[in-house]
């Protein structure tokens, strides 16, 4: 490839906050062999299936790149549970997969380059709740700090009884917490009376 070619593909990622889907390459008439070929020469990552990362300036991911690679991928999918704790600030180590929240009918797939839990909710339990944050590589959506915690404690035999403490714990001390939310959230999901043993105790 010519140099020109690179450096029109590296200004369109850095335009772009270092991802660009494989149809914003096609559409400035980066064809599909240029594309195979920076990807053999590690000139750019394929971090999903027709998304790619910039590799020709060495910068390093943003901070919570599996989200925005994830958003990404489904634009739908929120980011929740002890992930998105993980991203309110009430753990500090990152969960070893990230929790996924999807509707029951959204059946799109979500091939990652990292482990993902992903957990399906009714189309209205889905879409409460859901918080946006645009940054400079991409959108996060994550769902807000109480039903984060609710869904923790929902999730209980997957995360473990002792981690879900250590959330509950660090949610009690912070100011940002509505325990009302949570626990109107926790009845409409049917489960208010295990969450009242956590947040109330």
């Amino acid at each position: 490839m010519l140099k020109r070619t690179y450096d029109k593909v590296n200004e369109l990622f850095e335009e772009a906050g270092g991802y660009l889907p494989a149809r914003e390459l096609l559409a400035n008439k980066i064809t599909t062999i240029q594309i195979r070929s920076m990807l053999q020469d590690g000139k750019i990552e394929r971090v999903s299936h027709g998304n790619y990362w910039n590799l020709m300036t060495g910068r390093k991911k943003p901070k919570h790149y599996k989200m925005i690679e994830a958003c990404m991928t489904n634009p739908k999918a929120v980011i929740c549970a002890l992930s998105a704790c993980y991203y309110h600030g009430l753990i500090t180590e990152e969960p070893d997969k990230l929790y996924i929240a999807t509707a029951r009918t959204d059946r799109g797939g979500m091939k990652l380059t990292f482990p993902v839990s992903r957990h399906y909710f009714s189309v209205h339990a889905f879409s409460d709740d859901i918080v946006e944050k645009r940054t400079p590589s991409g959108i996060i959506r994550v769902y807000d700090l109480d039903r984060s915690v609710c869904d923790c404690i929902r999730l209980e035999k997957e995360i473990g009884h002792d981690m879900v403490q250590l959330v509950v714990d660090s949610y009690k001390n912070s100011k940002k917490k509505k325990p009302k939310h949570l626990l109107e959230y926790a009845d409409r999901m049917r489960f208010g009376k295990i969450a009242r043993e956590y947040v109330e105790e």
